[in-house]
């Protein structure tokens, strides 16, 4: 149907057309996505040698092939949400590495145009380019991108929260909408909470911003009387004590306490270890890390009320999790969008300032260089240029962020396992093998379907506290899980054959293919020579059926095992 010669279609594109002429942050928001994705997907099937990976891989594999999140006999269901994504992505770009993390690949440009699209919103686009784009190519949105795991997807739930908090506290609106950005406010932040319980922290963390928020609001108020103030004041106090005596009384809070302070005995070094943040981002971003306090100032006096709830959210949970029991720089990764918007927030803020002392600065240096004739206005230039960029250099989040896209271990760093590599060499032995030991159960599984018994002592007492003696079975994977060397060394004798294969992460590492299990193999079996670009250690044993021993009637052999 035609109107006045032209068609509803041109009139609607031709609407847009204007729209985006005249909204130029339109494009650089979606150049950035754009830009940020095709980053993420540079050597997107690199290995990973860790195991949380397989966990969601797996389990989507189960739920496609049986409509449960199964692994072998067991089922995994946390985060289950997420391994729904990985299946559905299966299920459209085939099983592949890079079909595993592709939905957090999306997740994590979705936070990179959420932060500019927010920080626009409040300080302009400088700043918001300055935000997305630093944390686009920082090693953190790197690594998650990189990852299939759920570390995107609750970054994005809680910026997403966090945003509608801000909304409704700083733009008033109509009760439905305040009601509505309340509701998926607190959608996004139970969805963030079950993929992953640090997230409390970060709830935390948002509630110093928020409540100091309404207090000072509540106290401000001109239509309540000073009584009707304060008793609104104590009312919500006694709120929170109720719930916190409830949470007391109910054993949740301390459940919550043992989930902060104890962690797994594979990250037990780091538990009194309070700097290892700290240190972490003195050592990527040195030059912004060491002026953070300025930072932050500068960050609240560009947009007060962005700025503010980022280094309140941000300082918080670096404070909190700092003192936890786990650490880990994912772990972080919910609160590390605020710190970049503090950083970007103030270097916008700095940049009109810093122009013109650079400017003028040049001009000093090239009257200083006169004597260099025409090249002193070059020369000049030049320093100055280098000077900056040095500036820039400093800071070797470029490296670190290169080495993860390029899989290059720095300084102690152990290569990735690479499982596919390893398979000329392992594939003939895994059919031999009677039984096969396995330190990292998950990758072995999902490459060549096959893993009968894990030897991990940190895994073992993961387990439930009444289902940690050897042999007692994973419910995860539903395989038999063993930590002492009498159990390593009753399966190896008592088995015609098998495999032992682990990580070259694990070997003789605490918690895991221990110094004192190697000299059992060395003793009991024989080392395979393996593909050095695998970085995996196998070793092999065969006894004859005379050898066998009369304590193996007892052993308790999978089934998988059994059958062969």
């Amino acid at each position: 149907m035609r109107r006045n010669g032209v068609t509803p279609g041109a009139r609607v594109t031709d609407a847009l057309d204007q729209r985006v002429a005249e909204n130029p942050g339109f494009w650089s928001g979606a150049a950035l996505g754009v830009a940020s994705f095709l980053l993420y997907l540079v050597n997107l099937d690199q290995p990973s040698d860790n195991p949380d990976e397989f966990y969601h891989m797996l389990a989507a594999r189960g739920l496609l092939e049986t409509g449960e999140p199964r692994i072998a006999e067991g089922v995994y269901r946390r985060g289950v949400l997420f391994t729904h994504l990985v299946a559905a992505s299966f299920r459209f770009l085939g099983e592949s590495l890079v079909a595993a993390r592709m939905p957090s690949v999306l997740a994590t440009v979705a936070i990179v145009l959420l932060l500019f699209l927010w920080v626009r919103r409040e300080a302009g686009p400088t700043a918001a380019a300055l935000v997305a784009g630093l944390y686009a190519v920082s090693p953190f949105a790197i690594e998650i991108a990189q990852f299939c795991r759920f570390y995107a997807l609750q970054t994005l739930a809680f910026l997403g929260s966090t945003w509608l908090v801000v909304e409704t506290l700083g733009r008033p609106a109509r009760p439905v909408v305040q009601l509505l950005r309340l509701l998926a406010a607190a959608g996004l932040a139970l969805l963030a909470v079950q993929l992953q319980p640090t997230t409390y922290l970060g709830l935390a963390a948002l509630a110093a911003w928020a409540v100091p928020v309404l207090v000072l609001r509540l106290l401000r108020r001109a239509d309540l009387s000073w009584p009707a103030r304060l008793s609104r004041l104590l009312g919500g106090a006694l709120l929170a004590a109720g719930v916190l005596g409830l949470a007391l009384a109910s054993g949740r809070l301390a459940e919550l306490w043992a989930l902060y302070r104890e962690p797994p005995l594979f990250n037990l070094p780091m538990k009194e270890q309070f700097w290892f943040y700290y240190i972490w981002y003195l050592l990527l971003y040195p030059t912004l890390w060491t002026t953070i306090g300025v930072l932050a100032i500068l960050a609240i006096a560009r947009a007060p009320r962005l700025g503010g709830v980022a280094t309140v959210v941000f300082a918080v949970s670096f404070l909190i999790g700092s003192f936890g029991g786990s650490k880990g720089l994912r772990y972080l990764a919910y609160a590390q969008p605020f710190l970049f918007i503090v950083w970007g927030l103030a270097i916008a803020g700095l940049l009109p300032s810093l122009v013109p002392v650079v400017r003028r600065l040049t001009e000093r240096l090239e009257r200083a260089l006169a004597e260099l004739g025409g090249a002193a206005g070059l020369a000049s230039r030049a320093l100055i240029g280098g000077a900056l960029a040095t500036l820039l250099l400093a800071n070797p989040f470029w490296l670190r962020s290169a080495s993860v896209l390029a899989d290059l271990p720095l300084g102690p760093e152990t290569p990735d396992t690479d499982w596919r590599r390893a398979a000329p060499v392992l594939v003939p032995m895994l059919a031999e093998a009677t039984v096969v030991i396995n330190t990292e159960e998950l990758g072995p599984l999902f490459y060549f379907d096959r893993h009968d018994i894990l030897f991990n002592p940190s895994k073992l007492a993961e387990l439930p506290p009444d289902n940690r003696a050897d042999f007692d079975r994973d419910p995860r994977t539903g395989r038999p899980v063993i930590g002492s060397l009498e159990a390593l060394e009753k399966v190896i004798r008592c088995a015609p054959s098998g495999l032992f294969l682990a990580p070259a992460l694990h070997w003789r590492r605490p918690y895991l293919a221990t110094p004192e299990a190697v000299a059992v193999l060395d003793r009991l079996a024989e080392p395979v020579e393996m593909p050095t670009d695998s970085h995996v250690f196998a070793y092999r044993w065969r006894h004859e059926p005379s050898e066998a021993v009369e304590i193996c009637g007892a052993l308790p052999l999978p089934a998988t095992a059994r059958a062969r």
